[in-house]
This record gives structure tokens, sequence and C-alpha cells, in this order.
């Protein structure tokens, strides 16, 4: 009995010989010789435990003389209770609380599979934490989900080490994989109102599309958008967005105060109600019907290979063109048009201008060739004008802001503009 709980034990001793009717009985010579061996392997076995249980006895006098308490334990099947149970800066939301639920159900549960024995946190070796993430990278996951698989079992140990009296983290040391970013397209200008001609068609849909051109919101936010965030006197959106918990404020341009004001404007409550009840059951059923006015406007994803969400050899492809690009769209014009990279930050909540930079600022190459071609010096440009173009703004901006404690920074800020375009 090993914490209050039967196991049995495999001596590996081959049973030979006649075995009689009952274990009281004596046997054949071959089966009573087999039955010392066992009865041998038996005492060894009640030996090494009683050797170990003196020894943990001896690490715990030691834990208590230094610390005044007892090592601590926790039981995985309590594991995630406890983490849920951790103090937070912020509320951690429902669908992320379901999606590592089921992360750290799955590994409980190859470890009963696998390892039943284990029955606490400070039981899981490193070798048990590879094999099961072998055990992920053989479901031929996406790096990306391979990683968020190993990035939160790697966390959830690390916040509850302390707690369940571990010396270390099984999931250290244990590589992340090679991710292929995956850039959105944005719309162009042209394409725009494609997108809004088509989403007459859908009129629970259309509110949302035209939120997110005007905006930058995730659509989740979008959905989800309260009145008490909208200002309509003043013609301002401050929310707090839901996956960094940073608050934005953006404008509400024409086009948006006008869906806005077609509703009616309440102290607080969702401004969508529909789609934000929809978007809390399904958000991939919001997605699909973007997608399906993308496809009314002849604007799908880029041709060749298969569509967007389809396994390929069994992995997913990632769109290039979903709710998404409004988002980059967004970020894409304003900073074409010359808009200070720290007011676009303000927008769409991103700590850093390298994030923006090098995801959201996707400007189409012919465009950027034709307005450096407009802005830059007459010797270069053929006699052209010399106006600054924004892209050049946004160089200059972080070259005049370069310092020696800086200059890493900036270089790689700048080393990723270079590879956006």
């Amino acid at each position: 009995m090993v914490n209050g709980r039967y196991l049995c034990q495999n001596l590996a001793v081959e049973i030979k010989g006649q075995i009689p009717a009952t274990l009281s009985q004596q046997g054949d010579k071959e089966f009573e010789r087999s039955r010392a061996r066992a009865q041998a392997a038996l005492e060894k076995l009640e030996s090494d435990i009683k050797t170990r249980v003196k020894a943990e006895g001896l690490v715990q006098k030691l834990h208590e003389l230094r610390t005044g308490e007892r090592i601590k334990t926790l039981q995985l099947d309590d594991a995630f209770a406890a983490w849920k149970a951790l103090p937070r800066r912020k509320e951690v939301s429902g669908r992320y609380l379901v999606q590592v639920e089921s992360i750290f159900l799955r590994f409980r549960s190859f470890l009963k599979r696998r390892y039943p024995r284990v029955q606490e946190m400070a039981d899981v070796q490193t070798g048990m934490a590879c094999d099961f993430m072998n055990v992920e990278a053989a479901r031929r996951v996406t790096p990306k989900t391979y990683n968020n698989v190993l990035i939160f079992l790697r966390s959830f140990f690390e916040k509850l080490k302390k707690q369940a009296g571990m010396a270390e983290n099984p999931f250290d040391g244990i590589p992340t994989r090679e991710e292929d970013t995956v850039f959105r397209k944005p719309f162009t200008v042209a394409e725009l109102p494609l997108i809004l001609e088509a989403a007459q068609s859908d009129p629970l849909i259309r509110p949302i599309i035209v939120t997110g051109m005007c905006t930058a919101m995730r659509r989740g936010d979008c959905c989800l958008l309260d009145w008490s965030s909208v200002d309509l006197s003043n013609r301002f959106i401050t929310v707090k967005t839901s996956k960094t918990g940073e608050t934005v404020e953006i404008p509400i341009f024409p086009l948006l105060e006008a869906e806005l004001r077609r509703l009616t404007p309440k102290g607080s409550g969702p401004v969508f109600p529909t789609q934000a009840k929809l978007y809390r059951q399904n958000p991939d059923g919001i997605t699909t019907r973007v997608k399906a006015v993308l496809r009314a406007a002849g604007l799908d994803d880029e041709k060749g290979g298969a569509p967007a969400g389809q396994n390929v050899n069994r992995l997913r492809r990632a769109s290039v063109r979903d709710f998404h690009s409004f988002r980059v769209t967004w970020v894409t014009l304003a900073l074409t048009a010359g808009i200070p990279i720290e007011l676009v930050q303000r927008v769409t909540g991103h700590r850093t201008s390298q994030i923006v930079l090098k995801h959201y600022f996707q400007p189409d190459k012919e465009d950027f060739r034709r307005s450096l071609a407009d802005k830059l010096p007459a010797l270069l440009s053929d006699g052209q004008s010399t106006t600054p173009t924004a892209i050049e703004k946004v160089v200059l901006d972080k070259l005049e802001s370069m310092h020696p404690r800086n200059w890493r920074q900036v270089r790689n800020e700048l080393m990723d503009l270079l590879k956006a375009v």
C-alpha cells in the first residue's frame, strides 16, 4: 500500500512447475523453487521500499529543520483546480480555461496509460514530459499548437512547483519548434467597398465587419463591444482588449458612427446582442459568415493550394484573408498615410512597435515602391517629390531615437521593416 492505495508489483519471476490447487498447498519441486525466487524478490522489494521511506523521512526532517515546515505534495487530480485558484493580475477568460484544461486532461490521461503509478506532481519526471511531447508531435499538430501545449505545461508546473514540493520543472529544457509565421494579407482601398457591398446580404455580420474595418479591433472585441465603452457624443471608443488587457482608444469614424446610430444606444450592455450571443456559443460561426462575405466579394484566400482551414498532409493551412485581415488593413493604411506609430499602438494596444511593424504593417510591394519613388530625393526618384513617406518617417524617427543602449533593438525593428517590404 502506497499513499493509501494498493499497488500491484510484477516481481518478474516466471512461475514454473505444477501449480497446486491453493497456494497454501505444496507444489512440485519446480514450482516451489519459483515460489522461493518470488519470495526473495518480494523481500528485496519490501527492503527497498523501507529504505526509500527512511531516505524520504530524512529529507523531510532536514527540510523541516531548514524551513520550519514539511515538504508539500500536490495530487495530479487536484492540480488543475490549484492552478485555477492561483492569484492573477487579470481574470482568465472562459475560452482560455477550456483550451488549457483540455491540454492538462490530455496529459493526465497520458500519464494514467503510460505511467499509472504517477499520482503526484512531484512524481512527474523529465522523461515522462518528453514522452508526452513526442506523442503530441506524432499527432501531426502544427508547430504553433505544439508550442502552445509545451509553453502552457511548462508554465503550469513552474507556477505550482513550490506548492507541489518539486525540485525542478520536468518541462524545462524541452525546446519549442520553429514556427512558420503566416502574415495576414491586408485588403486594398478598392477592395473595402466590395466587402461592404457583399455584406449587405448578411445584416447580422455587416455591423461586425464595419466595426472591424473602422477600429482594428479583434473579432471577439468587436462582437462583445459594450455600450459602456462607446462615447457617441465625443465619437470615441475606450475599451480593454480581451487578449492583452490593454486599454485602447479608438476614434469613431463616420462609417461606424452611422452603423451605431441605427441602433438604440444604452448605458451598458452589448452593442450587438445577437452577435455577442453567437460569438459566445460558437466563435467560428462568426468567421464562417465573414468568409462567406469575402467569397461573395471575390476576395477568397490567395489562389492555389488547398482552401484555408483544409487539411494538407493532415496539417491545417492558416488563412491569410479573414476577419483579422481588417486589423492588418487598418494598421497598414494608417502607417502608409503617415500616422505616427505611437498613435497606431494606442488604437491596437500593442506594447512594442516591433510587433506592429513585423506582423501588421504589410504594404503592397508595388504601392510601397511607388510611394518611396514619389518621395525620395530627385537623384534617386527621377525628380519626383521629396516629401517623406510614412515608411521613411518611421525609419527616420527610429534612427533619431537610436543611442548606445537601444541600438540593437532599433536595428532589429528596422530589419523587420525591411523584411516586410
